[in-house]
């Protein structure tokens, strides 16, 4: 006989989890659909939904670019309108002042010798308790060309220089100047080049003065260079200085006074003066700058300046402005042919 054996519990169990795993199997399989196929759309559900966001994202800053142009626009348009009216509004000027100039001259031409019109014309008026006048003599003075004024230094008679246009507007503004002079002023007229002349003795009446300049003016011819500190230094130490000063003139200085404070910080115009060298621009300008500068330490006098035309002084006229500006004085440039004969 076999002996009896207990009948192991453990595999029971191990049949029935069996059991239990092949039915969650079956279950599986009836529940999944495993011929499911993911669609192309699916696929592409997300990459749409960020090209859409993209898009929204593109067109607020188009939406933003067009509304800042507008705004540009809008801003150009406002500009354009303005300028339209500013310019409307100088051509009414304009015309305004061209009437006015037609009517002066219309005035001028029925009496030439109306003080009042011809200075209204030219925006020039003289004035002062004494008035001193002086006339730049030097050779540049005959012409406003180079060449013309370097063939009238070749002529040793200065006939060629004596003869230049630009010399005879010279003549007729310094004229000009003592007709258009108060009756009540004392005047004087000093000529100069690399040298200072008076045309006269001390302070004189307007009657006298005119006479006076009238005939000596006929002996004197342009020559030499331009010394601006020789005729400051000249004013410097009257005795009686005047109060109202006019330079009639066409450039910057080309030659120093006695002093030449100032000038060492500029090696090539140390040393000077010296006859006939050549100045180039630089040291013209620093030759203006130490006259002035050493003039006005110890000077207040309203000075005025009229500028007759030279080729190659391109600074002169934005100095010598800057300095009678200071003064309370005007810097003034007269067309060719003024004043009238």
């Amino acid at each position: 006989m076999r002996p009896n054996r207990d009948i192991a519990s453990s595999s029971l169990a191990f049949i029935d989890v069996m059991s239990c795993g092949l039915g969650a199997v079956v279950l599986l399989l009836i529940l999944v659909d495993f011929s499911y196929v993911v669609s192309e759309e699916e696929i592409e559900i997300e990459p749409v939904v960020n090209e859409t966001l993209a898009n929204q994202n593109m067109l607020e800053q188009k939406n933003i670019l067009i509304a800042e142009k507008k705004n540009k626009s809008l801003a150009i348009e406002k500009t354009l309108s303005d300028l339209s009216e500013a310019m409307l509004s100088l051509n009414i000027e304009k015309i305004k002042l061209e009437n006015a100039v037609t009517t002066v001259v219309e005035k001028y031409q029925e009496n030439p010798n109306d003080k009042a019109g011809s200075g209204e014309l030219i925006g020039l008026s003289v004035e002062g308790r004494r008035i001193l006048l002086a006339l730049d003599v030097s050779a540049s003075m005959s012409s406003k060309n180079l060449i013309d004024i370097i063939l009238g230094l070749s002529d040793l008679s200065s006939q060629q220089l004596a003869s230049g246009q630009k010399w005879h507007q010279a003549k007729g503004t310094l004229m000009w100047l003592l007709k258009n002079a108060p009756d009540s002023s004392e005047i004087n007229v000093l000529v100069y080049s690399d040298k200072v002349k008076p045309l006269m003795l001390g302070w004189r009446s307007k009657k006298d003065a005119l006479a006076t300049t009238k005939a000596a003016i006929k002996t004197v011819s342009p020559l030499g260079g331009t010394s601006l500190a020789s005729l400051l230094e000249t004013v410097s130490n009257m005795v009686k200085k005047p109060t109202n000063m006019y330079i009639i003139t066409d450039g910057l200085p080309t030659i120093s006074g006695s002093k030449v404070s100032g000038l060492k910080k500029i090696k090539d115009c140390f040393g000077l003066p010296s006859k006939n060298k050549y100045v180039d621009g630089k040291c013209r300008v620093a030759l203006f700058n130490s006259a002035v500068k050493r003039f006005e330490n110890n000077n207040s006098i309203e000075t005025n300046i009229i500028l007759l035309p030279l080729e190659g002084d391109p600074k002169a006229a934005p100095l010598y402005w800057r300095w009678a500006n200071k003064t309370g004085g005007i810097l003034f440039s007269p067309a060719q042919g003024w004043p009238p004969r």
